[in-house]
């Protein structure tokens, strides 16, 4: 079952662009801000989070019997593409190459914070940060787009995915207090750990495999956030990157933009590589 809804909400996200009108995030809102009376961030936290998890499993638990589980499938789907990151990362990446391949860097600036609202400090007046912080920001956005709720889905069913996208929403959430914020995302870095370094291996796959394994090795115990360990790792594994020292103008452009292209595929084909490790272990 699990491997068929994949394929499914892989197919609606190639039509919509994203999970479509199912990502309709205004009940959690209107929910989250329900709560606000609540003083302790580890209860607000669980009723944010764990309330609708668990009602998610009584759900599918109660609609299990019925016509030979069609109900929980469809459901599951459901899930799955509420579950999956926001936006269009195909259009947010054309329109920040866009910009930047017209050498337009506030434009490219301003597109690539679709990809992290916190991007670098520096904005658009130094080029070679703004690339860095963009690479950065899509190794991660891929990961936590996909890969982490997939990851949960077939491990632990929809409600984990669910949970995760939850959690996600809430450590990016401007609206709420900081201490709400870095509980979620406390309990994000949990969630990530082994997924995002499942996904680093897949990197090793696919790309240059001695460099990769042996960067994995080094970083496989080390605590740093799982979008640095993405950065780290897949850079082993690019065919394109940029070269130390000083590059011109016009050469950097092009290189930085075939590197962030580079990273797309990579992420693209890493999803595969584990999309076809669920649908064997489907038939096993």
């Amino acid at each position: 079952m699990e491997f068929f809804a994949i394929l499914i909400a892989w197919a609606a996200v190639q039509f919509w662009g994203s999970g479509g009108v199912i990502q309709e995030d205004n009940w959690f809102i209107s929910y989250r801000e329900k709560t606000t009376g609540v003083a302790n961030s580890s209860l607000r936290l669980l009723l944010l989070v764990g309330l609708p998890v668990f009602g998610v499993f009584i759900v599918l638990w109660w609609l299990a019997p019925i016509l030979f589980g069609l109900p929980v499938f469809l459901l599951s789907v459901a899930l799955l593409l509420y579950s999956l990151g926001r936006g269009d990362f195909q259009i947010l990446l054309k329109l920040y190459l866009n910009s930047w391949q017209r050498a337009d860097l506030e434009g490219a600036y301003q597109h690539g914070r679709g990809f992290s609202a916190e991007l670098c400090e520096t904005g658009a007046d130094n080029a070679l940060q703004l690339h860095l912080s963009v690479r950065k920001a899509m190794f991660y956005q891929g990961f936590e787009r996909w890969f982490a709720v997939v990851f949960w889905f077939v491990l632990a069913g929809p409600a984990a995915a669910l949970a995760y996208r939850l959690l996600f929403l809430l450590a990016n959430d401007d609206q709420l207090k900081q201490q709400d914020r870095d509980r979620a995302a406390a309990v994000l870095v949990y969630m990530e750990w082994l997924p995002v370094r499942l996904l680093v291996l897949a990197f090793a796959v696919i790309g240059n495999f001695d460099s990769c394994i042996a960067s994995v090795r080094e970083n496989f115990k080390s605590q740093q956030p799982s979008a640095e360990l993405l950065d780290t790792v897949g850079m082993k594994a690019l065919p394109v990157y940029l070269p130390e020292g000083q590059v011109d103008g016009e050469q950097f452009i092009k290189l930085a933009a075939e590197e962030l292209s580079a990273v797309q595929h990579l992420l693209s084909r890493s999803l595969l590589v584990w999309v076809c490790v669920v649908a064997v272990l489907q038939l096993i």
